[in-house]
């Protein structure tokens, strides 16, 4: 092979290497810009997931957790019903407290110590 055969061949090779080069480029900006679609539609889709299961900022507690959290009776749970010391919601015979009311309830009756500390 001469020189110019090859040149030939070799500017051929270089071509056909840059062709390739230009092709892996190509595809992997399509698979880059898929990857970028793909995770914001998962951005998006946990944004919503998480949304929809949000707690809420005053949550509502069913008469038989408030009695558990308070350690009181059905009785006394009535009692300060009808007393009107606590705010509830009553849906079909279920009765439900909303956090900030228990919060209240506590708050309204809380006591401050009157014992004073010894001094050494």
């Amino acid at each position: 092979m001469n020189f110019k055969e090859h040149f030939e061949k070799f500017e051929a090779d270089l071509r056909k290497k840059m062709l390739d080069d230009e092709t892996i480029i190509e595809s992997l900006r399509a698979v880059s810009k898929k990857h970028n679609e793909l995770t914001n539609q998962l951005e998006a889709l946990i944004a919503g997931l998480s949304e929809n299961r949000k707690i809420p900022d005053d949550p509502f507690f069913s008469n038989e957790e408030f009695m558990e959290l308070m350690g009181i009776s059905v009785r006394t749970s009535q009692l300060w019903r009808d007393q009107g010391l606590i705010g509830f919601s009553q849906i079909s015979g279920k009765i439900y407290f909303k956090m900030s009311d228990i919060q209240k309830l506590l708050d309204d009756n809380y006591h401050k110590s009157i014992k004073k500390a010894k001094k050494t």
